[in-house]
């Protein structure tokens, strides 16, 4: 590798190492400063990293055609450490590094880099993909299904005539994932799932085509291939599989629970959890096991790791198996189970987020956040028990803290607009879903602000899609990142209208980036103007501005601002981006002074309140 690209994983490495430390090692003021110091590092490392790849590796990728054997080969190394074991995952730079491979590739008619190029494009754009997960959008599997089509379709033109092996593995393991490109929820496309598994599991089996190649890891290929096709036990609960595919599905968690058991036994260690999982799951569908049974095993699961274990196995246990077990309970009609499954749900809630919290930034961290977003699109409130909005903020603490100070910070300032705004102009917010008269604004002062706050507490909600993307790139944005990001609003809306405690905020997350003249922002299918939250959104936009410019609320891509700026900007925009009765509540220059100096307190108390969760959640 290059020098450069050398330093850039060495930041990258510090990067990931730079998290808020342990509450329980820490005092609350050393936290907030331990706190204060791990965003400005952050930042640092954003700056140099930006700096080293545009001086050493933008110019490269722009000039590819002419680029060296040896330049050629140096950015193949790099890109394998950006998505590599160690705990480093930079999916966009993996991404634009192997698009340039793959045009080289084209360019100079190398076939067999082609085919390898091809297949690593794809699998770089279903790392990006994979963040959306498990929210039914979608935006690259178009493109990730045509490149490892084209990958595999060298099976059937000209695979006799290739002769380096490796090149043969990237045409079979393309082909293998052509399944990776459909999405489960819908009946259609878990059909053509199936049948592209089942066809490349025929052809993996086949004797003629395993002698053409025999150094090849056949039984890895196969066995990839039957745990992706045991994927499938979504598709067999929407109820309209066949029994064909219920068999062949079924035919597949047998061969993967039975290599299980091999490996356990030569281990001497237990079945994996999740294939556990998947074997139960099949069996169920099949009418071979009640669900009763299935959902007492996935809570027998959740129990099998400690706290402090954060194997893969461990977080399946602790964040998949409640996830799984509360979706698979709106199945169950039985209402005398429900007793027992909301103490359930409560111990594995209380576990998981005891895991969370601890769980270190290179803990297998994608995965890690697959599994906590699974667990919040399964989540089900239950009388008593946790609110989905403490859910929410727990999660935010634990594993975001950027994100959780800016949302608690702008609930503050948003708490404080609407009651400027119910001394200046009540007019404006009555109508508003809870504040029907003029009257409940004005007599029912504390309750609006108490919305307020909440509504600024959630809006960014749909940042928990974008974790890692945030957190571990020390560089500037790409635009396919600007396109999953802007994705994050849609995302929060959908989160919060699934639950009691926070359905009435989903207007919310999906309107504060819409702009009140209604000519720009996202998303382009919202309409601010018939939403019943209208005047709120407009007060969250406004206070999500002005929390941009406390230096801790800002993300790796979200540069922190100045506050006059930001003011003459509101002040400006007015009738434009920003309502112009929220932005006139700012015209006043004792207001504008006010929020100035409670900018530093609402700080403060934002890092005391995550240090307050996290020690709860230990």
């Amino acid at each position: 590798m290059k020098a450069y690209q050398e330093e850039y994983l060495e930041i990258m490495h510090a990067a990931a190492q730079n998290e808020v430390p342990s509450a329980a090692e820490l005092g609350p003021e050393e936290f907030v400063a331990a706190a204060i110091e791990s965003n400005r590092a952050s930042q640092r490392a954003v700056e140099r990293g930006t700096c080293i790849l545009r001086d050493g590796l933008f110019p490269l990728l722009d000039n590819i055609l002419s680029a060296s054997e040896d330049e050629i080969a140096s950015l193949g190394e790099f890109a394998e450490k950006l998505m590599s074991s160690e705990g480093l995952s930079d999916p966009g730079l993996y991404y634009r590094v192997h698009l340039a491979l793959m045009s080289y590739a084209r360019h100079k008619k190398l076939r067999d880099m082609l085919i390898k190029e091809l297949y690593y494009v794809g699998m770089s754009l279903y790392y990006l993909e994979n963040m959306l997960s498990p929210n039914v959008i979608r935006l690259y599997t178009a493109r990730m299904r045509l490149c490892f089509m084209e990958s595999a379709s060298y099976f059937e033109n000209g695979y006799d005539d290739i002769k380096d092996p490796a090149t043969r593995g990237f045409i079979h393991r393309s082909m293998g994932n052509i399944a990776l490109s459909y999405d489960t929820a819908d009946p259609a496309s878990s059909k053509a799932k199936l049948d592209a598994t089942t066809r490349s599991i025929e052809i993996l089996s086949d004797p003629d085509v395993r002698a053409k190649t025999p150094s090849l890891p056949w039984d890895t290929y196969l066995y990839k291939s039957h745990q992706e096709r045991t994927t499938l036990l979504s598709f067999l609960r929407t109820g309209l599989a066949g029994p064909d595919a219920f068999a062949k599905v079924l035919e597949s968690a047998q061969i993967v629970q039975s290599r299980q058991e091999k490996a356990a036994l030569e281990r001497g260690e237990p079945l994996m959890p999740r294939w556990q999982y998947a074997y139960m799951a099949a069996k169920y569908h099949c009418g071979a096991m009640l669900l009763p049974d299935l959902l007492d095993g996935l809570y027998s699961l959740s129990k099998l790791y400690s706290d402090d274990d954060m194997s893969a196995q461990s977080l399946f246990t602790h964040l998949s198996a409640p996830a799984l077990y509360m979706e698979y309970l709106k199945q169950l009609k039985d209402n005398k189970y429900s007793g027992d499954a909301a103490r359930h749900i409560s111990r594995m809630t209380k576990r998981l987020f005891a895991l969370i919290v601890r769980a270190p930034c290179e803990s297998d961290n994608e995965q890690l956040m697959f599994y906590i977003r699974q667990f919040l699109y399964s989540y089900r409130e239950y009388d008593g028990d946790m609110p989905f909005f403490e859910v929410l903020q727990n999660v935010f603490a634990a594993r975001h803290p950027s994100t959780y100070l800016r949302m608690w910070i702008a609930g503050k300032i948003s708490a404080q607009l609407s009651l400027w705004a119910a001394d200046d102009c009540p007019e404006e917010l009555a109508g508003m879903t809870g504040f029907k008269t003029v009257s409940d604004i004005i007599w029912r002062r504390d309750e609006l602000a108490e919305f307020a706050s909440k509504a600024g507490r959630l809006y960014d909600t749909g940042m928990v899609h974008f974790f890692n993307l945030e957190s571990y790139a020390c560089r500037g944005i790409f635009q396919e990142e600007e396109e999953l990001l802007s994705l994050h609003a849609h995302c929060g809306a959908e989160l919060l209208r699934g639950h009691s405690s926070t359905a009435v905020f989903a207007d919310v997350a999906n309107g504060h980036h819409c702009r009140y003249d209604g000519k720009g922002g996202y998303p382009l299918n919202f309409s601010l103007e018939s939403s019943p939250l209208k005047p709120m959104i407009c007060i969250v936009a406004v206070a999500d501005a002005l929390a941009s410019t406390v230096e801790e609320t800002s993300s790796r891509f979200r540069p922190v601002r100045k506050f006059d700026d930001v003011i003459s900007e509101i002040l400006e925009q007015r009738g434009g981006a920003y309502a112009p009765f929220a932005a006139e509540l700012l015209k006043p220059q004792e207001r504008r002074e006010r929020l100035r100096n409670d900018l530093e307190e609402y700080r403060h108390q934002a890092c005391l309140d995550m240090y307050r969760r996290r020690t709860e959640l230990m």
